[in-house]
Order: structure tokens, then sequence, then C-alpha cells
């Protein structure tokens, strides 16, 4: 499905010449965003350095993180990437600290990468509860951990945004791991705010729902699936990326210095029909 013109008009027709350094309400800021070389993350670099942000680059692929970083330039801002997998805890630390030392201040962290590994949760092995835990929770957690402190010694605030999924307010079928994962990461939102918000930095999340559109994700569900999906949707039809994109650029404007700490549901209503029907 295609964007509501609504959304796709954001940023698409807008006059080039605006976009940035020097132009839009992040201009100069310097944000880190996990899992960005497609998907949600690659949607969300794109609406971020469109307000003026640079940007640093963060996937598996050194290939893909070299495009992404290409796409940011072409966009008139500076960004620097650096291949990571955050199922590994130290990968996570040097990821960090490789954009501080890049950017030289980080005033955004997005920790958008996630995976699952579905299966019923009593075929599930400690390596896999392991690994899922790792990239979805622990790893942000850690990745939080150096931008508060790199944060608090600049003294200048900062911006915070985790990225959770509907599936901790509707289950999803064969991903108990993945959610419980995601469920810390919203549990984590609210107690970071709490801890960093008398230092000026801001710390929230966005839950996608059912998203269809990603960017460099090819998603062809058969017709039937499709629809089933949109009717169970009440606003009917499925996500797009700049959905969660917009989301997550909101929590980072100053207009939204005042909100600390929560954990906005993107999904069409979709959490809700599911509780009632």
């Amino acid at each position: 499905m295609n964007a509501p013109d609504t959304i796709t008009r954001s940023y698409r027709d807008d006059d080039r010449s605006t976009w940035g350094t020097g132009y839009g309400r992040l201009a100069g800021k310097n944000a880190l965003v996990t899992g960005s070389t497609r998907g949600l993350g690659r949607a969300m670099i794109d609406w971020l350095a469109r307000e003026g942000a640079n940007i640093v680059v963060s996937g598996r692929e050194q290939e893909d993180v070299d495009a992404s970083v290409r796409a940011m330039n072409d966009l008139g801002v500076t960004a620097w990437g650096f291949p990571a997998d955050l199922a590994r805890v130290q990968d996570a630390h040097r990821l960090a600290e490789q954009a501080v030392e890049a950017a030289g201040q980080l005033d955004i962290l997005v920790n958008n990468a996630g995976m699952s590994i579905p299966k019923p949760f009593w075929e599930t092995t400690d390596e896999e509860f392991e690994y899922q835990l790792n990239v979805n929770l622990r790893s942000p957690f850690i990745l939080a951990q150096h931008a508060a402190r790199h944060m608090m010694d600049h003294g200048q605030g900062g911006r915070i945004v985790n990225v959770s999924t509907v599936g901790v307010t509707a289950a999803h079928t064969d991903r108990a791991v993945y959610n419980i994962a995601k469920g810390g990461v919203e549990t984590m939102t609210r107690n970071l705010g709490y801890e960093l918000g008398t230092h000026g930095i801001t710390v929230n999340c966005v839950a996608p729902g059912n998203i269809a559109e990603r960017p460099g994700v090819n998603f062809n569900p058969p017709a039937e699936r499709l629809a089933l999906s949109e009717a169970q949707i009440p606003v009917g039809r499925v996500g797009c990326g700049e959905d969660i994109a917009a989301s997550v650029l909101y929590f980072c404007l100053p207009e939204a210095a005042y909100v600390n700490g929560q954990t906005l549901l993107v999904d069409g209503m979709l959490a809700r029909y599911l509780r009632e029907h």
C-alpha cells in the first residue's frame, strides 16, 4: 500500500534547497540511529536528516552502512557509519564510543535495531533467548548508558528514543521472547526518563503496529492476509515507515522537551481492536 498523501508530502515534495546542514529544527544536532541501513531505521534517518541533523549510521554490513552514509550526504548533512552486531555487547560499547569520537557531540540516540526468532516459547533455546535479549534490550541499555553519560558531561541535554512493539500490548504469535524484551524497553524508557529528566535529557519510546512499507525491505503478503490486516485496523490500512519516522522525529524536536518517559503506540488502534474482539 501507499502512504496517505498527507504523510508523503511531508518531505518528498518540499523544496530540497532547504534541507540539510544549517536548516531545520535539528540543524547542528548529531544523531546515532541503530539499524539504520534499511527498514524503519532508514526512514528515521531520512526524516532526521531533512530536519538538519547529522547522522551516525549503524547496521550489520559495511556495504549497507556505506550506502546509507552516501544517501545522508546527498541530503546535505554530515554522516558517519559504523557496522555493529548488537547481539554482541562488546559491539554495542564500541559503537557508542565510535559515534562519540566521530561526531564530537551526540545529541540524539535512537535505539531502533531489533530482531526476533519466531518459534513457540517452549522450543526457544538458551542461546536464542540470549541473542534476542542482547539485540532488543541489553544493547539499547548499553548505548543509552554511554549516551547519557556523554550528554550529562556536555550539559546541553539530549534525546533518547527507544523502539518497542505493539506486541507488548497485543501479543504476537511465536514471538514471546521478542515481546518480553520490548516490554523491558518500555520499562527502561520510564526509568531512564525519570533519572535523566533533571539533566535535560528526555527518554521516550515509539511502539509500531503492523508496518508493511519499510525502505529496503520486501513485503509482499498474500492479498487475503493484507485484507485481513486492514480489516482489523480501525484506520483502514497497515502502516508505513514514515508513520514511525514521524513519531520518532517528534520526540527529538525542541517542541517535545516536556514529553518524557512516554511510549507512543503507533498502530492505527490495532491493539485496542484485538483486545475487544
